[in-house]
């Protein structure tokens, strides 16, 4: 047995098949391991009466005196309890992101009404991460792409940062991460709540365009949506078996406030669901492409339909919205419109009573003319009183401007079934 120098490695000549262990005089365990096109640097250690072998590196890139100083270090290390073998065995077998996400889809997405939003988050914004190690996503990793998705999508963004820190909260509940989780302490882009709801002007021409939609189960969704104001994948899911049609009633069975929700149906609602073809073996209200399934991927139909009207800052999920400000517009309480709507949280129905600008208006009317009665005393008596008549006049004009349109909403474009 000789020292392993660079002269003994270069004389070693590569086999024919199999491999060669040249071992060194100097440090026991240490040796050059050299197979067909390669030769490498690799310290042998009994470790807890099982022998390890561990790379070092490959000739070449390391020098000899280079991977002895390393073997040396291992050593010391390995005499100290630490079994480096093992440890890099464990890191090859870390879990990834990837394995996070498909424990993740198969454990947890299931019981989300949001599962369909995530699974897109997981194989867009977040495919990136996927063949990366746990332990090497950082904090600096996530505030990259929160930053990067956040260019065009401050929203969406955020939205992802969230389902990053489930994610990882979720790992170390299943013994999959122990250390800390990335996505927290993320500074997240400001968010505006959204107030935007169908103005009475507008509503004729969204009905309208409504009705000139060719896809049937497309126009009962949107309508099922304003004259209910249940969410898009409580009205997408809609079965038969959840319908009273006799008693005008729809019992949702799974809602985002965590319990079932029993909503009356509107006459007009009733009749249009009565029309509505069925499906043997379909259980779904809402046909989905050649009667399978329900609807699902409306966007086109959607975007095409807010072209046609000229609402194209109009959501969606403001459709609800517009239920609750046409509640509120009609005087409706608080408490009836968060029962409608089914709110878990009185503050989230209070949106509506700013919505409602009927009693903020009268009361600045009133303020107004006692202000300039205060301002101009000097002024006769009988140019006040025709000040004071133009207010009544006026807050008599404003107290239930909802009105016009409702008229027209109901005697022209409720008669949603004729729609072809």
């Amino acid at each position: 047995m000789r020292r392993l120098t660079k002269q003994v490695i270069d004389e070693t000549p590569f086999p024919s098949a199999g491999q060669v262990f040249v071992r060194d005089a100097e440090l026991p365990g240490f040796a050059l391991r050299v197979t067909q096109g390669r030769k490498s640097f690799i310290l042998e250690k009994r470790i807890r009466g099982r022998m390890r072998r561990l790379t070092i590196g490959r000739y070449g890139p390391l020098t000899v005196n280079q991977a002895r100083k390393l073997a040396g270090t291992h050593v010391g290390a390995i005499a100290q309890g630490d079994d480096t073998a093992q440890v890099r065995q464990d890191r090859l077998h870390e879990p990834t992101f990837g394995d996070l996400t498909a424990q993740y889809l198969e454990r947890h997405a299931p019981r989300k009404r949001s599962a369909r939003d995530d699974r897109g988050m997981l194989h867009t914004h977040l495919l990136v991460f996927r063949t990366r190690k746990l332990t090497d996503l950082t904090r600096n990793d996530v505030v990259r792409l929160h930053a990067q998705v956040g260019e065009t999508a401050p929203y969406r963004a955020n939205r992802v940062v969230a389902l990053l820190r489930k994610m990882f909260n979720l790992a170390r509940d299943w013994g999959l991460h122990d250390g800390e989780n990335p996505a927290t302490r993320i500074q997240l882009f400001r968010e505006e709540a959204r107030d935007r709801f169908v103005q009475p002007e507008e509503l004729p021409r969204l009905f309208q365009a409504i009705a000139e939609e060719p896809n049937l189960s497309v126009r009962a969704v949107l309508l099922t949506a304003l004259l209910t104001g249940a969410r898009r994948t409580e009205v997408l899911t809609m079965r038969w078996d959840e319908v009273s049609l006799n008693r005008a009633e729809w019992r949702i069975p799974h809602t985002k406030a965590g319990r079932p929700h029993l909503l009356p149906v509107p006459h007009a609602l009733v009749v249009l669901l009565r029309s509505l073809p069925r499906v043997e073996g379909n259980s779904y209200v809402f046909l989905g492409q050649n009667g399978v399934g329900h609807l699902q991927n409306m966007k086109r139909a959607w975007d095409r339909i807010r072209v046609t009207a000229g609402l194209h800052d109009v959501r969606f999920h403001d459709l609800r919205r517009t239920v609750g400000s046409w509640l509120a517009g009609s005087g409706e309480s608080l408490h009836l419109i968060g029962k409608v709507l089914n709110h878990s949280d009185v503050s989230t129905t209070a949106i509506y009573a700013r919505l409602n600008l009927d009693p903020v208006r009268q009361a600045l009317e009133r303020n107004a003319a006692k202000m300039l009665e205060a301002a101009a005393p000097q002024r006769s008596p009988s140019v006040m009183m025709k000040a004071k008549k133009r207010v009544r006049s006026t807050r008599n004009q404003t107290s239930h401007n909802l009105e016009p349109a409702r008229r027209e909403a109901g005697c022209e474009i409720l008669p949603v079934t004729a729609a072809r």
